[in-house]
């Protein structure tokens, strides 16, 4: 694999432990620690042989569409697994492959301004973005030109790939809501070789499927159209309280008080995120388009008195920016690669907002979130959560699922990957999330699914049931109908993805027909 380097290991080493998260700039790098497998990473002894474990054998960097194309002849000639990889974030290792070869989109990085895009279905401002466009340079053009785009919290996301094909999850969901609702156009690439434009009224299958209904399955993206919306500004604010300051009940009441206050704040259009450890609760970002900062303080005033009535001492601030772009960077900056660590392991559950309409429902889901962070049997762990409502924002038919237009959120269960133990361990604390956290947190939340994109591997193992109807839900059979019109021969394969439950993968890396090797 090449000469011990003490020098790249150093930088290696802070990237890995979460200083920096540059795994979109390399072909076959990932960022999930579980599938680097410490087959060749910086912390393994100098002495042991480094090995490309799980990552593509080959990569592709793909310039444009008949890179794709010879991509894809090759694979099928050689019955070679095939890959498409942009960043690297994904969860579930949906963009590697032991062995196999990956199309490496990451140097697409046109971007083309319409100011008057004009269609049957839309007319305004909108952005074409390349498929290696990462949110925080698409952010950057569009600000530039006095607009915002809807895309990742994190950001060095690929905007164009799997976040926006899985759904997206943004700061502007209660805005403008879900970054597939944004989507004009997708450029692409299908299995047997046709570069096509799909729209709503143009392979119209293509462009619902490709529009919430998960990545690497159905086409090759190169290119995406979406909606974009002038800059404005933006209120924002803060709170923390410290539970260790009150007594249990009066901190469990706290909670309560807040998942109770949430449906009415959400409504405001403001998306919330907040995160809840044992050290306490901490409102880290609130984003209230064309709201002042009065404005953000008023939403938030009956939560706060109840605070009061409780005796809970907090802080609380409040911000007003001219814009999103300089929110964003304030709240989730500084850019390029943010605030976000690179490696914690976590998993999600979309959060009914049914649940907190009633009083049982949010004493299940306090007592529930509270076990996870007082129970220190398997590492330590906290909770990070996003609050919405993208019910009723406008938007093309797509293949979001309706877990998310009724929830009032989800969140994270969130822990810290552990570098100095032994890899036993580690795979342990996974085993801890999969079999015991999420079965907690899904009894509490009947009714609830899961954003495709961030789900741990051990929630749903090789050979398990229950992810179809999570991530795809009453989707599920429409999209595989879709999946097997344009890729009748599984070209396109990625763990959990729509169609793979007819694939196991084997102790090489190949795809081998399930019931039997091909």
């Amino acid at each position: 694999m090449g000469l011990y380097s003490n020098l790249e290991l150093g930088i290696s080493s802070r990237v890995l432990t979460g200083a920096l998260n540059t795994s979109e700039n390399y072909p076959g790098e990932i960022m999930n620690p579980y599938f680097q497998n410490q087959s060749c990473d910086p912390f393994s002894p100098a002495s042991k042989p480094c090995q490309l474990g799980n990552y593509v054998s080959y990569s592709i960097a793909v310039t444009g569409a008949d890179d794709v194309v010879a991509g894809i002849r090759f694979a099928k000639t050689k019955n070679v697994r095939l890959v498409i990889k942009n960043t690297g974030h994904d969860l579930l290792g949906k963009s590697t492959a032991r062995g196999g070869l990956g199309l490496w989109m990451h140097n697409l990085k046109t971007s083309k301004l319409m100011l008057d895009y004009k269609s049957s279905h839309y007319m305004g401002p909108a952005i074409k973005l390349g498929a290696g466009i990462r949110a925080y340079e698409a952010y950057e053009t569009v600000h530039a030109a006095g607009y915002s785009v809807v895309g990742g919290d994190c950001p060095t996301i690929g905007i164009t790939g799997g976040y926006t094909q899985g759904g997206g999850h943004s700061p502007l969901n209660g805005a403008y809501g879900m970054a597939a609702d944004q989507v004009l156009e997708w450029e692409l690439v299908t299995a047997d070789g046709s570069h096509l434009t799909a729209t709503p009224t143009s392979h119209n299958d293509l462009y619902w499927a490709l529009s919430g209904g998960g990545p690497g399955t159905f086409a090759v993206v190169l290119s995406m159209t979406v909606k974009i919306h002038p800059e404005a500004p933006v209120g924002g604010a803060k709170l923390k309280f410290n539970g260790s300051s009150v007594t249990k009940s009066t901190y469990t009441k706290a909670m309560k008080s807040w998942w109770a206050a949430l449906p009415d704040l959400v409504d405001t259009g403001a998306t919330v995120i907040w995160s809840v450890s044992s050290a306490g609760f901490s409102l880290n970002i609130l984003t209230a388009l064309n709201k002042t900062a009065r404005q953000v303080e008023q939403m938030l005033n009956p939560f706060l008195h109840q605070l009061d009535d409780l005796v809970v001492p907090y802080d609380f601030t409040t911000t007003e920016t001219a814009s999103y772009y300089k929110h964003y960077n304030d709240t989730n900056g500084p850019l390029p690669y943010g605030v976000w660590p690179a490696t914690t392991f976590f998993s999600g559950r979309l959060i009914p907002r049914a649940i907190v309409q009633t009083d049982d429902g949010i004493s299940s889901l306090t007592l529930a979130m509270d076990a996870i962070i007082e129970d220190e049997s398997a590492g330590s762990w906290y909770y990070g959560c996003q609050a919405f409502n993208v019910r009723n924002i406008s938007h093309p038919d797509n293949a979001v699922v309706s877990h998310w237009r009724d929830a009032i959120g989800f969140c994270l269960f969130i822990s810290p990957w552990d570098w100095t133990v032994p890899w036993s361990e580690m795979l342990a604390r996974k085993r801890h999330l999969g079999q015991v956290i999420y079965p907690a947190i899904e009894a509490a939340t009947p009714g609830g699914g899961a954003y495709l994109n961030e789900v741990d591997p051990f929630v749903y193992p090789p050979g398990s049931s229950g992810w179809q109807k999570a991530f795809y839900g009453e989707n599920y059979a429409k999209l595989r109908w879709i999946k097997d019109r344009w890729d009748p021969e599984s070209v396109f394969y990625a763990y959990t993805a729509v169609g793979s439950e007819h694939w196991v993968t084997d102790d090489s890396g190949r795809l081998c027909r399930a019931g039997g090797v091909m």
